[in-house]
C-alpha cells in the first residue's frame, strides 16, 4: 500500500532524491572528521538517510491523524518536542545498532564522537520535515475537492426511511480523549480514505465512517453532498460563484473553498430553493 504522502509520482521521486542528496552531503561533511574509509562513511550516511526517510513517513501519519489542532499551544509544543526527541533517538539508535551488528565495536567507537553533531543534524532534519508537512496540509486544504474523483453526485437519491434516526452529535475518539461535535457546528465533511474528516467551528476530527452514512443520517435540508467526497452545511455557505465551465465554487464562512460537481450543485440549488 502506497503511503498517502507518496501517492503522487513526482512527490515520490522528489522525496527519494531529497534523501539521496542528504546522504551525499552528510558523507562529504563526515569524511574529514572521522578516520574511516569513504565506503563506510557512505554506508553510514545511507543508513541514516533511509532511517529518517522512514521516520518522516511515520511522522506524516502522526501529524495528519493526531488532531494536534484541537490541543492548546503548550500541549502541541510538548507533543512536537516529544516526537522530535523520539525520532532523533530512534534515528541514531538504528545507525549505531547497524554498525555495531555488522562491523563490531571498533567502527562503532569511531562514530561515537559524532553524537553531538548528529543530534544537531537530526534536530534540523526534524524541523524541516515538520515545516514541509504542515505546508502540504495547508496546501491540500485550500481547495480540497480538487484532489478527489470528479464523479458527480447522483441526480436523485432514495428517500430516507421514516424511522431513520438523524444525528444530533458525533463522538470522535482521539487518543485517550473523546470529542463531541454538535451537528449544527459542523462546517463540512470531507472523505479521507477509510475515514471522514469532520471540520467544525472548534477544529478538525477524523471519524472512521463512510460518507454514505453521514449523507443518510444528517438533516438533508441542512447538509448537502455537493461532491462525491464532500458534504457541506448549507448554513455555513457565504458565497457561490462560477468555477470553470460547469462547476461552482463555494466559499464557506471560515474562508474554506469547496468545488461542487454538476450534480452536487443541482442538489444544493434544491436545498437552497434557488
Amino acid at each position: 500500500m502506497i503511503h498517502p504522502f507518496l501517492e503522487n509520482t513526482a512527490k515520490t521521486v522528489q522525496y527519494i532524491l531529497l534523501w539521496l542528496g542528504y546522504c551525499l552531503i552528510q558523507a562529504a561533511v563526515m569524511y574529514p572528521i572521522i578516520a574511516l574509509p569513504m565506503w563506510i562513511i557512505l554506508l553510514d550516511s545511507f543508513v541514516h538517510a533511509v532511517t529518517f526517510a522512514g521516520l518522516g513517513l511515520l511522522l506524516w501519519s502522526v501529524i495528519q491523524y493526531g488532531n494536534f489542532k484541537v490541543l492548546n499551544s503548550l500541549q502541541r509544543t510538548i507533543n512536537y518536542v516529544a516526537l522530535g526527541v523520539l525520532s532523533i533517538v530512534i534515528w541514531m539508535g538504528v545507525g549505531f545498532g547497524f554498525f555495531y551488528g555488522f562491523f563490531g565495536n571498533d567502527v562503532t567507537t569511531a562514530l561515537i564522537p559524532l553524537i553531538p553533531l548528529r543530534s544537531l543534524i537530526g534536530l534540523l532534519l526534524y524541523l524541516l520535515i515538520i515545516q514541509r508537512f504542515q505546508y502540504s496540509f495547508q496546501h491540500q486544504q485550500e481547495i480540497p475537492a480538487e484532489i478527489v474523483d470528479e464523479e458527480p453526485v447522483p441526480e436523485f437519491k432514495a428517500a430516507k426511511p421514516e424511522n431513520e434516526e438523524l444525528l444530533e452529535r458525533i463522538a470522535v475518539k482521539s487518543g485517550t480523549k473523546i470529542h463531541v461535535v454538535l451537528v449544527p457546528d459542523i462546517i463540512y465533511l470531507q472523505a479521507d480514505g477509510d475515514y471522514v474528516q469532520i471540520v467544525s467551528k472548534d477544529g478538525k476530527y477524523l471519524k472512521e465512517q463512510t460518507m454514505k452514512f453521514f449523507e443518510e443520517h444528517l438533516p438533508e435540508n441542512q447538509f448537502v453532498r455537493v461532491h462525491r467526497s464532500t458534504i457541506v452545511n448549507v448554513e455555513m455557505i457565504s458565497r457561490i460563484e462560477l468555477y470553470e465551465k460547469q462547476n461552482q465554487l463555494l466559499t464557506l464562512k471560515n474562508g474554506q473553498q469547496i468545488k461542487t460537481s454538476p450534480g452536487g450543485y443541482k442538489a444544493l440549488r434544491a436545498a437552497l430553493k434557488l
